[in-house]
């Protein structure tokens, strides 16, 4: 679960609008523990300011001053004079779930709290204007040279800003990207002065890596080398080294101009200079683009209705965007429908309610409620509300409202005699020693999609493990899409997050994975695992030949390993690894450079995966 810092003065602020009574910050922390928000602790962190781009840093004592932006990548080091002491701040330190990024924020979290205790139940409808701007899509955006289909604006009028709002509608950002976003995947924000742009008409276009030039954010427009192709930010840009392996693969990346041409952003990698949001901002457009339509607009959703909490006075305004599937306007905050039975909530948490206590106990969790009938009620769900997909999202609700500390627990009223079951017991062996020979363990999503599965992989259509991956009906998201196949492209997709730490880095697992069996009751079958990878700048087959051999000899299992091809593998580097009696377990080597590239790293990997349960049975 993410670990957000919200300023102790900010929320409390916020809380206490209008309130009487206004709490005190202990008093708050037990509101927040009722809420089912956990406080880690109340801390003091240090604010920094990049001169570069203005985004405002926040640390720890323990981390001290940051060596570089991580939003525009100016480092500090080269130039300590791009980096702003701007004192220290009193911040509650929550650990949050990440299906509620609604309260990433001190807005977010003080609507929450206000409608928790009684202050403001209920929906709250914000006022949102008719569009004045439109955004054309180029319907290239669609195809598989670009692929990156949908968009959502929005326009914020009557913005008043000062260093603290600065930081956090930049911070808004960066923990949506996080949460809703999939580290800008599925979708990316952008923000920028309004006043600097032209027209009424903008373009959300695909263009090609050298078709243009424009200085990306943090960089210096009075400098003629500020002026950078698409291409050369995801070469020479820090933001646009890091997000380069979003791009990679297309031939044309998606660019959002003005009228008059002006860049405002290359989605999803960086904004531009000049039209960099400062303390004299007025109007913000904002923009939200993505992989995901759902996504795009809960996103957008959200940033414009916590800036509404956090900055008195701003004025929302929709932006109609002109789609090669027909015209809508965004943002959209119309509210979600649902019913739900008193009786089958009451029935779930075990305690009986009445329609009046379960419409209570919603509209204090920030619903719309009116009764339908005796035992069911119809609940209007806040478009920013991103967790509510179910009946039992609105009963957990209603439980959260209600008190956990007020359901009374049950014993259970059958009997039995724990064990732990024998490929537990071995899978915990097993990981005893692949942390002996010196890995480190993750575990990693059991949900995958076809492309992070298969096609980083160079695995044919036809090939045997995709006809036998168990997909997902009406999948929610892009990139959880099937049951994962293998473990192999979760190792490296945490290689790929981890590359800005130093090498040789070695990874393993022990999980299961899923496959289509007709045979089985179900109708599918999963099969334990275990996998490692190494990365380094002089890894080999030698290297994860000896681990395997290693793994096999402490197990006392005999195996015997024969040259092999497998398409994400090198060919001559690659191996099978088979029992005594023929039958193939898994397989090893050096990975293919395509693969490696794939998932943007720049050095060797090796890696083995083995059937678990096969091997185990091996021992003599």
């Amino acid at each position: 679960m993410p670990i957000v810092n919200m300023p102790v003065e900010g929320l409390l602020r916020l809380v206490n609008r209008g309130v009487a009574a206004p709490l005190s910050a202990e008093a708050l922390v037990e509101r927040l523990h009722d809420m089912g928000v956990e406080v880690e602790e109340t801390a003091e962190t240090h604010q920094f300011v990049c001169r570069g781009c203005g985004r405002v840093l926040e640390r720890t004592d323990a981390q001290g001053p940051p060596a570089h932006c991580a939003s525009c990548g100016t480092d500090f080091r080269a130039d300590a004079g791009a980096l702003h002491d701007a004192g220290r701040l009193s911040v509650l330190r929550l650990n949050l779930l990440a299906v509620r990024p609604d309260i990433f924020d001190v807005g977010g979290m003080a609507r929450y709290a206000r409608g928790f205790l009684g202050v403001q139940p209920g929906l709250i409808d914000y006022p949102v204007a008719p569009p004045a701007l439109t955004v054309k899509v180029d319907p290239r955006l669609s195809e598989d040279s670009s692929r990156r289909p949908y968009i959502a604006c929005a326009v914020l009028r009557k913005v008043r800003l000062d260093h603290e709002r600065i930081k956090f509608l930049m911070n808004l950002q960066e923990d949506l990207h996080w949460a809703l976003g999939r580290d800008r995947k599925l979708a990316s924000i952008g923000m920028y002065d309004l006043d600097k742009l032209s027209g009424a008409s903008f373009s959300y276009d695909a263009v090609r890596p050298d078709e243009l030039r424009f200085v990306p954010l943090g960089f210096d427009a009075r400098r003629a080398d500020s002026l950078l192709t698409p291409a050369q930010i995801l070469e020479r840009h820090k933001t646009g080294q890091a997000y380069a392996h979003l791009l990679r693969g297309y031939t044309r990346y998606p660019l959002l101009r003005d009228e008059r041409g002006t860049v405002l952003s290359m989605p999803p990698i960086i904004n531009s200079e000049a039209t960099r949001v400062t303390q004299q901002t007025r109007q913000c457009f904002v923009d939200v683009t993505g992989l995901s339509q759902r996504t795009v607009d809960r996103a957008l959703a959200i940033v414009v209705t916590s800036a509404r909490e956090v900055l008195p006075g701003v004025e929302i305004e929709q932006v109609a965007i002109a789609a090669p599937d027909g015209r809508r306007d965004t943002p959209d905050l119309a509210p979600g429908v649902m019913s739900l039975s008193v009786r089958e909530a009451s029935e779930t948490i075990g305690v009986r309610l009445t329609s009046e206590q379960a419409a209570g106990l919603l509209e204090r969790m920030g619903h719309g409620v009116r009764r339908e009938s005796q035992e069911t009620l119809q609940v209007r769900v806040p478009a920013w509300r991103n967790d509510v997909m179910h009946a039992v999202d609105l009963v957990e609700d209603v439980a959260i409202a209600l008190g956990y500390d007020h359901l009374s627990p049950a014993i259970v009223p059958t009997v039995t005699i724990a064990a732990a079951r024998e490929i537990e017991e071995r899978s915990a062996v097993v990981r005893r020693i692949m942390t002996g020979l010196g890995f480190h363990q993750v575990m990693t999503l059991t949900l995958s999609s076809e492309p992070a599965a298969f096609d980083r992989w160079l695995l044919a259509a036809d090939d045997p493990l995709r006809e036998r991956a168990v997909r997902i009906e009406n999948p929610i998201s892009v990139e959880q899409t099937i049951c994962r196949a293998w473990l192999l492209p979760g190792l490296l997709e945490t290689f790929a997050i981890n590359k800005r730490y130093d090498l040789p880095q070695w990874l393993f697992e022990v999980g299961d994975v899923s496959s289509v069996d007709p045979s089985a009751e179900t109708g599918a079958r999963e099969e334990r695992r275990v996998s490692a990878a190494m990365i380094g700048t002089h890894v080999g087959y030698a290297d994860i030949r000896a681990v395997c051999d290693a793994l096999a000899h402490e197990l006392s299992a005999a195996i015997d390993v024969r040259p092999a091809a497998h398409p994400g593998f090198i060919a001559g580097r690659a191996a099978s690894v088979h029992d005594a009696q023929g039958a193939a377990l898994g397989v090893m080597g050096e990975l293919h450079p395509q693969v490696i590239e794939n998932y943007g790293l720049k050095h060797p990997v090796v890696a083995l995966e083995l059937a678990l349960a096969p091997l185990l049975r091996l021992q003599q």
